[in-house]
């Protein structure tokens, strides 16, 4: 164990797909843990076959399985079931993504897995939880923005409730599953048996929007001040956020706009008073702020330390020379796709080296035979599966 890889000699069994859960298991890989991705034979997960281009990577094929091996198996099959017990053996945590129920008919729920490894922590995630008249709805990340209010927050100039498009929802319920799961290693040093942890989409989603939901409640169905505070605004050649915040806020940011007199104006002092008038005042603002270039607001919010940002398109992020000066991105090759793929480093993890197993996420049943061997399959054991198609068949 080190700090590199705190998680290092933890064997992780996902069953899961999408993106939630195996971004958590992805996580648990970058810290150490080794973690075999269990998939179907017919393409594997499904988000490796949901882009227009597929070359067995995708978007989130990457994303969700750096540094995970890849095992091809046939879970509607006896055969098919007594590898996945094998793999089972000595594993610290397994995962699954299905919808309610599934896992129980393939022999796999918490009860039966707990029977024969009463050590292991568990993790089931779903769309809407596993219980409750919705449990069997299918679900993905719009689905939850749309169900919690969290698109209502976010609408387009017309009143249009608004998707974001970045998987906001997958990526913080990933989170709380890795934290929850990383939280039940520690603590299982001491306890006598493992546990059976539950994460959805929908916790996720509710904990994504509890600030404006929370707003909302306090101030009777309102949200007084946010746009008071912040807003996106038209410049001479893009858009630019900017955030007044304390109490020299708003006459730093009227001395940034060369419009001191705004700050001496009674209607705009205080923030009930901006919120009253914020009708007037917007217009004011945009018009001032076009009038201008991106580079001249940086430079002048910059002076007057004044939170601000250009709207970048996410390729800009690319480039930007803090973010080259940071070391942000490292570019990885990736079996399966032509072009090397910029991927972020994840904070508190070792930086991402190209070509190590790490850095690379597998094709879908690329790591069968190794999987295989590890757990005392011998050569003909291995051939004989693959030849009655229960295991992924040789790349």
């Amino acid at each position: 164990m080190s700090y590199d890889a705190p998680f290092a000699g933890i064997k992780v069994v996902d069953l899961s797909q999408g993106i939630a859960a195996p971004y958590a298991g992805m996580l648990l890989a970058q810290h150490g843990a080794t973690v075999i991705k269990v998939e179907l034979l017919d393409g594997g997960d499904w988000v490796r076959i949901s882009a227009p281009k597929p070359g067995g990577n995708t978007a989130l094929s990457v994303m969700g399985n750096l540094g995970k091996q890849s095992i091809g198996v046939d879970l509607k099959s006896p055969a098919g079931c007594a590898v996945l017990w094998r793999l089972l053996k000595g594993a610290d945590v397994f995962m699954e993504g299905f919808r309610p129920g599934v896992i129980k008919r393939l022999g796999f729920d918490y009860t039966t897995v707990s029977e024969r490894y009463p050590n292991i922590l568990y993790l089931s995630m779903s769309g809407f939880g596993q219980t409750g008249p919705y449990a069997e709805r299918p679900a993905m990340d719009p689905v939850l923005q749309a169900f919690t209010g969290f698109m209502a927050e976010n609408r387009d100039l017309d009143g249009r409730p608004m998707n974001i498009a970045s998987i906001p929802v997958d990526m913080i319920t990933a989170l709380y599953a890795f934290q929850a799961l990383s939280a039940a290693l520690y603590a299982r040093r001491d306890e006598p048996r493992g546990r059976y942890i539950e994460a959805s989409l929908l916790q996720g989603a509710a904990w994504l929007n509890t600030y404006a939901m929370l707003q909302r409640v306090i101030y009777d169905g309102d949200l007084p001040g946010a746009r008071a505070h912040r807003g996106v605004y038209p410049t001479a050649d893009g858009w630019i956020l900017v955030i007044v915040s304390g109490r020299r806020g708003w006459g730093d940011f009227c001395r940034a706009l060369e419009h001191p007199e705004l700050g001496d104006d009674a209607r705009f002092t205080s923030v009930v008073g901006r919120v009253a008038n914020s009708a007037t005042l917007a217009p004011i603002l945009s018009e001032i702020l076009s009038a201008r270039s991106n580079a001249h607001w940086q430079a002048r919010f910059s002076e007057y330390g004044v939170m601000h940002s250009v709207t970048n398109e996410s390729l800009d992020m690319l480039h930007d020379p803090h973010v080259e000066a940071t070391g942000l991105f490292s570019h990885l090759q990736q079996p399966g796709l032509a072009m090397t793929l910029p991927i972020p480093g994840i904070p508190g993890a070792p930086a991402l080296q190209n070509g190590t197993r790490r850095a690379t996420a597998p094709l879908a049943g690329a790591d069968t035979e190794t999987v295989l061997r590890a757990h005392g399959y011998a050569a003909s054991e291995i051939a004989d599966l693959r030849a009655r198609g229960v295991v992924s068949a040789s790349r």
